[in-house]
């Protein structure tokens, strides 16, 4: 979830600068593998700022979703065919049915079990970013598993010979996205290239999984929106409100791009080392406030 600042009713008190620079990042890192929220957080921090503002969430949200859409529209519609010609009768088909799209719609069935749940806790998880002790630890823990496969052997394994214990742990990896200072892309995929999936695979499942967790998160602005109500929102404001999701959908399509390109030839370590970077810098900034 985005941390933002609510006043007396009134919306984010963020400048042009700062909605526009705070939307790229969300988007960039929510797909890089290292923690939108704790990125979130920081800034914020940086901007003296603190709270919750639903529309900002629900803009930013909706960016990011559009790009993941875009990004994973070609999987998602070979799937669907794959889906309708399944239902048609075997003496009726006119193509050979593709054994691979129905293959890959049950092991995302499967990752998405511990996503949905994870979902469900994700306001009390989001509660964590307050203290950034605890962000720092978890931005840690989140370099030691992006750094763990480097050291095992590459495999190319896919969803027609993984079991749906390797896709649960794939998907439980995408619900502690949910907590600041873990990445749910990146803690799903390096648990899939621990089980031996071609690293390139395991992306672009992860991020159809990334896409219904942000689609979640959707819903809880949505409902968080329609209990506290939107307060005072001007024509300059809800125009700054989509410039901000333009900035995430920019940020995100670029994440995407960078993450597929890395995947083809390269080890997601140097993320690891950032994160481990990342976690003594938030270490730091907690004894200093």
């Amino acid at each position: 979830m985005v941390y933002c600042f609510v006043k007396e009713g009134l919306p984010l008190n963020l400048n042009w600068l700062q909605s526009i620079l705070y939307g790229f990042l969300a988007g960039l890192t929510d797909i890089l593998p290292v923690s939108a929220q704790a990125h979130k957080v920081l800034l914020l921090k940086f901007y003296g700022i603190s709270g919750s503002m639903e529309a900002m969430d629900l803009t930013i949200h909706l960016g990011i979703f559009a790009a993941l859409y875009l990004s994973c529209r070609s999987q998602l519609v070979r799937i669907s065919r794959a889906r309708a010609l399944a239902r048609v009768p075997k003496r009726k088909r006119k193509r050979p049915l593709d054994v691979r799209s129905l293959m890959d719609f049950r092991m995302m069935k499967t990752m998405l079990v511990p996503v949905i749940l994870g979902l469900l806790f994700c306001q009390r998880a989001s509660r964590l970013g307050s203290n950034l002790m605890l962000v720092a630890l978890f931005l840690f823990l989140n370099g030691v598993i992006l750094y763990i496969p480097q050291f095992l052997p590459t495999s190319n394994r896919d969803s027609r010979t993984l079991s749906r214990v390797e896709g649960l742990l794939m998907g439980l990896g995408g619900a502690v996205g949910v907590v600041p200072g873990f990445s749910a892309i990146g803690v799903s995929t390096a648990i899939g290239s621990v089980c031996g999936v071609e690293r390139g695979y395991g992306l672009n499942m992860a991020l159809v999984m990334n896409l219904v967790l942000t689609l979640g998160y959707l819903v809880w602005d949505v409902m968080e929106i329609a209990a506290s109500g939107l307060g005072t929102l001007s024509f300059g404001i809800l125009f700054r409100y989509i410039v901000t999701s333009l900035t995430a959908f920019g940020g995100t399509i670029l994440g995407v791009r960078l993450m597929r390109r890395i995947a083809q030839n390269h080890s997601f370590a140097l993320f690891a080392l950032y994160c481990f970077g990342l976690s003594l810098f938030t270490f730091i900034l907690n004894l200093m406030a």
